[in-house]
């Protein structure tokens, strides 16, 4: 087919075939700001009318490495080890070009690169809404809400309002000033873009989170439930929703909702081996049987998906919850082969490689040992690296199993002391949490302290009282 240059409505170039290829990757690029379930087809179809274009290849390999698995980081690889020689043939713009080098870049590992690759396109092309969401990704994978933040605030400004994917920036925003902290600004940009536009996911996503942050568990169940007509129509990011709506729950002591939530939604889709369902899985029934709870043999399902993964090297978030799986389950030759891949994967040179060498290796070995029941050892691992917890990407809600875990192994390892102040700290960000109450109590009783613990017991019995 013959290539020129084409515009979407929005004045972004496209190398193509035709006018139409240009404004259909726009299509994909809303398809994929709102989650739709027919993104990867809408995609196919520019792909079959369009072969050449470079973004619709380049398109493909950034969707293989959105997956965050092995499996799909090798289609990755293929896609770009083509494209050098297909920008020459088809003359690409140079944003094109810039494209095909941030897939490289990712494809190789080095995140930050690839980073750097789309903030450097905005600057240029500030219009570019597939470079914004993939910033926005990988900002999410760094840990740190204020570059998801800034680089929302940076375009903003120069995007109307009147464009009909302006309510995705709004939500991608306000999930920034979640993650930074700023829960009113981020409640009020979230609102706004949900009042845009129900079916909106991440935004309804972000003031969950900011209801989660705030403690306002009766708040958040409402508004989930309130707004689930459209987000759930959206791809398998609804069930991480759903958890959402789980961890409300559960703190209000709703257990049975909680299961009855996880057995009809949060686990419903696992053998589809998208691995945000997994870190949703995993991190909810370890958080329940912090609680208490008798999660069956709920673990065994996703024990089966986690053990192909255990050479995956993409995300280290996500391996720790494959790892959290298979410890749980007992499948310990699997949970050490992924152990030992992990201690290879951290030798390497590359963005994650170095994430998992300072961080990620103590996280997994305190699993590892507070599930073993060696709960000192635990602590001693995982409490130098709280405090570079956030490394390893995810939002501060999904982390914060780490930090119960830790918690929970302190509380068992009889240092009452350590214990005490933990908990004591964590009651700074979580005054209404019943399951912290609760266990600041008993280390409080192991403390010696009667009056005071029986004053937490209390407290944590009046909170699921209300």
């Amino acid at each position: 087919m013959a290539m020129t240059t084409h515009h979407d409505a929005h004045g972004l170039a496209f190398t193509a075939s035709s006018a139409d290829s240009a404004q259909r990757f726009h299509d994909f690029t809303t398809c994929y700001m709102g989650f739709r379930p027919d993104t990867g087809l809408v995609l196919k179809e520019i792909a079959t009318a369009d072969p050449d274009m470079p973004m619709a290849r380049i398109g493909k390999g950034y969707l293989a490495k959105l997956m965050g698995s092995a499996s799909h980081s090798a289609r990755a690889d293929k896609v770009s080890a083509g494209m050098g020689a297909h920008l020459e043939q088809v003359g690409a713009n140079d944003r094109e070009r810039r494209h095909a080098a941030a897939l490289a870049a990712w494809c190789a590992g080095d995140l930050d690169r690839t980073t750097r690759i789309w903030e450097d396109i905005l600057l240029d092309h500030p219009m570019d809404g597939l470079a914004l969401r993939l910033a926005h990704f990988t900002h999410f994978y760094s840990g740190d809400g204020r570059r998801m933040r800034d680089s929302l605030a940076r375009v903003l400004p120069l995007w109307s309002e009147d464009h009909p994917n302006y309510g995705y920036l709004q939500g991608m925003y306000a999930f920034g000033l979640e993650e930074a902290g700023e829960y009113d600004k981020a409640e009020r940009y979230g609102r706004a873009a949900v009042a845009r536009n129900r079916q909106d996911a991440w935004s309804v996503h972000a003031v969950a989170h900011v209801l989660e942050m705030t403690e306002r568990h009766e708040d958040g169940i409402a508004w989930v439930a309130e707004l689930e007509d459209g987000w759930s129509t959206t791809n398998n990011f609804r069930f991480h929703l759903y958890w959402h709506k789980c961890l409300y729950h559960l703190e209000r002591g709703e257990f049975d909702e909680v299961l009855r939530i996880y057995d009809a939604q949060v686990a419903s889709d696992i053998t589809s081996d998208f691995y945000l369902d997994i870190c949703n899985c995993s991190s909810l029934l370890w958080r329940l049987e912090m609680f208490g709870v008798d999660v069956g043999d709920r673990w065994t399902a996703l024990a089966e998906v986690a053990r192909t993964h255990l050479a995956d090297r993409d995300l280290i978030f996500v391996s720790l919850h494959y790892l959290m799986a298979l410890i749980a389950n007992g499948d310990m030759v699997a949970a050490e082969q992924m152990m030992d891949s992990l201690r290879t994967w951290s030798t390497l040179d590359d963005t994650q490689a170095r994430i998992c060498a300072d961080v990620g290796l103590a996280i997994a070995d305190g699993l590892k040992l507070a599930r073993g029941g060696r709960h000192a050892e635990a602590v001693t691992v995982m409490e130098p690296v709280r405090y570079a917890l956030a490394r390893i990407g995810g939002s501060k809600a999904q982390r914060d199993v780490f930090m119960m875990i830790l918690l929970d192994a302190a509380k068992a390892s009889n240092d009452a002391l350590v214990a005490r102040a933990l908990f004591a700290e964590r009651l700074g960000d979580k005054v209404h949490s019943s399951w912290t109450w609760k266990n600041y109590g008993a280390v409080l009783e192991a403390n010696g302290q009667t009056d005071e613990a029986m004053r937490a017991e209390e407290e944590a019995r009046r909170i699921l009282a209300a």
